[in-house]
């Protein structure tokens, strides 16, 4: 199951990058760290409660 876990972050980064430039590019008035930051927070607790969870 870490295969999905890393593929998951893959995902979770692409998603950030993908925003970021979307909310530059489009000249959106909110920093893009307010979308950004909670996202990675979020994942990285899913994945140390998982991970916890999960001893092998």
């Amino acid at each position: 199951m870490r295969w999905f876990l890393g593929v998951v972050w893959v995902v979770i980064l692409a998603k950030c990058t993908l925003v970021w430039w979307a909310i530059g590019h489009w000249h959106v008035p909110v920093h893009p760290a307010w979308i950004v930051l909670p996202t990675l927070i979020l994942a990285a607790l899913a994945t140390g409660i998982w991970l916890a969870a999960h001893d092998e």
